[in-house]
């Protein structure tokens, strides 16, 4: 609610709520759909805000605990995707017994986007660049908020754009650079940029530190400079993000085996959709045509002479019982 009313004051889109994807032992992980990427920005710049008020709260009943974040963006379906399973005391559906693992998770797909309600299916995420996230986030500290490189070069878009408004209390982000490291499943194991955002949890003790370590917020041109070359350089394991009808060019240009991708699938989900409705047709109107033979004179006459030969049979049997 706070990013959404700063956001209609500076007049951008805010977009969705974040909403609870999951909680692994103490880690909470929130998701966001982006329908422009200056959301990215008012939703970061509204989580730095929640979580210095919580840790005041936090630091005041345990002292020895503190929180830390980490923030990335994830393109679906080409590079990652949805998954979808049913819970145990949903029934279950013909297409998730089609066999056919891709149909069925487009199916369920449909289902959770296009029902009033999606009760009863259980949504998770895979796909390198969720495994990207995970890894960043053993670098986050209460200090340093870990932001994957496409995050960070949406961001530094969003902030060259920010209003420097006093009413629009939201400072813009520090940047700084941790260096490059080297994580299993990532990049192949290629060394990977690490930005991250000052949190800030004590700032007087921190800004005497940075003096001593000589370190200085990054400009926002060193920032974009970089993670541009960077992507450019490593195309074969990321990509230029998109937001399909974002107004910014940097980000509205969507990849061309992207687009053979997304139409496949688009195409796949309509034909076998439409086949297996034709198939179910069909076979209902045989079970119907069955049915009304059922009940035609001859049937009845057959039923009606079966009827009555059983019952002499069983009358005779009995009386030889007796």
């Amino acid at each position: 609610m706070i990013a959404e009313a700063r956001s209609n004051q500076i007049k951008w889109p805010p977009g969705d709520s974040p909403e609870l994807w999951k909680s692994v032992g103490d880690e909470v992980i929130y998701t966001k759909l982006l329908s422009d990427h200056r959301q990215a920005l008012t939703t970061l710049n509204a989580w730095i805000k929640a979580v210095a008020h919580y840790r005041v709260r936090l630091k005041q009943q345990f002292p020895s605990l503190d929180l830390k974040s980490t923030a990335w963006i994830a393109g679906f379906p080409v590079h990652n995707a949805e998954v979808f399973f049913r819970t145990s005391a949903s029934p279950a559906k013909l297409e998730d017994d089609e066999g056919d693992e891709v149909y069925s998770n487009l199916s369920l797909l449909h289902e959770y986007y296009t029902n009033e309600s999606s009760a009863g299916l259980t949504r998770d995420f895979i796909g390198p660049a969720i495994d990207t996230g995970f890894r960043l986030a053993q670098l986050s500290s209460p200090r340093r908020l870990v932001v994957s490189v496409e995050l960070a070069l949406m961001l530094i878009h969003a902030v060259r754009t920010q209003p420097s408004d006093e009413h629009y209390d939201y400072e813009k982000p520090r940047f700084f650079f941790h260096g490059r490291h080297s994580f299993k499943g990532v990049f192949g194991g290629l060394p990977y940029p690490v930005f991250w955002i000052d949190m800030r949890p004590s700032p007087d003790l921190e800004r005497t530190e940075d003096k001593l370590n000589r370190a200085e917020p990054l400009g926002t041109d060193d920032v974009l400079e970089f993670c541009e070359a960077f992507i450019k350089d490593n195309s074969s394991y990321c990509f230029m993000p998109y937001i399909s009808g974002n107004l910014e060019p940097a980000f509205a240009r969507v990849p061309e085996h992207h687009k053979e991708r997304l139409d496949g699938l688009r195409n796949y989900w309509e034909s076998e959709r439409t086949k297996r409705e034709v198939e179910r047709e069909s076979l209902s109107q045989k079970e119907d045509d069955a049915g009304a033979a059922g009940t035609s004179p001859a049937a009845e006459e057959l039923e009606a002479w079966l009827a009555e030969h059983l019952t002499k049979h069983e009358g005779k049997t009995t009386g030889e019982d007796g």
